[in-house]
């Protein structure tokens, strides 16, 4: 009985992962194509406009940069596969990632330690930095 409901536990996950590999797969295929019709000559109409050439062995792209381009941030806590997932991003040859950067544990690290610290919480009450100001920094 157990050994008939691993099976078929085991069929499900397979059946489930095939799935989801052949929907990945189809819908990269139509991203690659729609980027494909998108890679025309960019006109330069902007001062602001950076272009940077790709560094796709097949074809010497050229690709627009500019301020009006979406930004993605992409935050977790430690060990929930942030890194892993800025990895494999980055291997894509259409996708820029940064460094990760460890500002937001800094500053939270920071913030704490001032709470913590009579002498730091008399010095930012005279200077009018109360918790709500800070808290209101940090939601900013």
């Amino acid at each position: 009985m157990v050994g008939k409901l691993k099976q078929n536990l085991l069929l499900a996950c397979l059946v489930i992962s095939s799935v989801t590999v052949f929907y990945l797969g189809q819908h990269a295929m139509e991203c690659h194509h729609r980027i494909e019709e998108h890679s025309q000559p960019v006109k330069l109409e902007s001062t602001r406009t950076t272009v940077r050439t790709g560094l796709d062995l097949k074809a010497n792209k050229t690709f627009a940069y500019h301020k009006d381009m979406p930004l993605i941030f992409i935050g977790g806590v430690p060990r929930s596969g942030t890194t892993l997932m800025r990895a494999m991003l980055d291997a894509h040859p259409d996708i820029r990632c940064g460094e990760e950067t460890r500002v937001i544990p800094r500053i939270l690290a920071l913030k704490q330690m001032w709470s913590r610290s009579s002498k730091e919480k008399i010095r930012l009450d005279e200077a009018g930095v109360t918790d709500e100001v800070l808290d209101s920094a940090m939601q900013a």
